[in-house]
């Protein structure tokens, strides 16, 4: 197992003289992209007001009110451009707001196979790759924000940026779908380099529930594992395994009360 290096989240602003948007490279990044789904965050929940604020809590600072969906603290420092934060990846949004649906809506069970036609009846491996590229944005904008932070981490973004434009999937990146018990948000983003120089790198996507821990496994230095889904993967494309996330039911189990949900986590 790597040793892991955590990745701050905080991110500073991008280089003033080329703000542009680091998927389409083309167009200024003038589009601010949730951290957590928009819909996800009113499905789960629902609607803050001036009178019920919710709170957004960090490593940075606890208790930090939150009186609208589209509150600036919410969305990622790091911007896209609007034609790609809509037009060309509306699709994955919506894919994903679906999965989260129906997702959400079953009692799952760690350990069982589910297939992916249970979630899209139709076109079923367009929509599951819509999904894959939902989660290349939300990584894609995580990795500018540790550049844009000070940090060198061994990814190259330019395989994000050509599989969203080319709506074909990034080989080194997996999901993994699970049963959930923690809060709402997403966790840093987490690097490291094994013994054999392969690079790995992943982050939770928390939605209460649910959970989707998103994977970098660099190709060619890691055996396959079963449990991860990827839409090239013929073995795996058709169907994913339920997750365990319960971190907070796991250290309960163990005696430790204390949050076991990986740290730092955002809500």
């Amino acid at each position: 197992m790597p040793e892991l290096a955590k990745v701050n989240e905080e991110a500073k602003a991008p280089d003033p003289a080329r703000p542009l948007c680091w998927i389409c490279n083309r167009n200024e990044a003038n589009s601010g992209e949730h951290k957590t789904k928009r819909t996800d965050l009113l499905a789960v929940l629902g609607k803050p007001t001036q009178e019920a604020p919710f709170y957004y809590h960090d490593m940075e600072r606890p208790n930090r009110l939150v009186k609208s969906l589209d509150a600036k603290i919410l969305k990622a420092p790091i911007r896209i451009c609007a034609e790609c934060n809509t037009t060309r990846t509306q699709p994955h949004d919506r894919a994903w707001e679906r999965m989260s649906e129906r997702l959400r809506a079953r009692r799952l069970k760690v350990g069982e196979w589910m297939r992916a036609n249970r979630i899209f009846p139709y076109d079923t491996r367009r929509e599951m790759m819509n999904v894959h590229l939902f989660f290349l944005k939300l990584f894609g904008c995580m990795l500018c924000e540790a550049k844009a932070n000070g940090y060198d981490l061994p990814i190259d973004i330019a395989p994000f940026s050509q599989a969203i434009m080319s709506g074909r999937a990034h080989p080194e990146v997996h999901l993994q779908f699970g049963k959930h018990d923690g809060p709402v948000g997403r966790s840093n983003l987490y690097c490291g380099t094994a013994q054999n120089g392969g690079v790995l790198a992943f982050w939770l996507y928390e939605l209460v529930t649910i959970a989707v821990s998103v994977h970098f496994v660099q190709s060619g230095k890691f055996e396959h594992r079963t449990d991860l889904w990827q839409p090239n993967s013929h073995a795996s494309s058709k169907r994913f395994q339920i997750a365990d996330f319960r971190y907070a039911c796991r250290a309960a189990m163990n005696g430790d009360h204390k949050d076991a949900t990986p740290q730092p986590v955002n809500s």
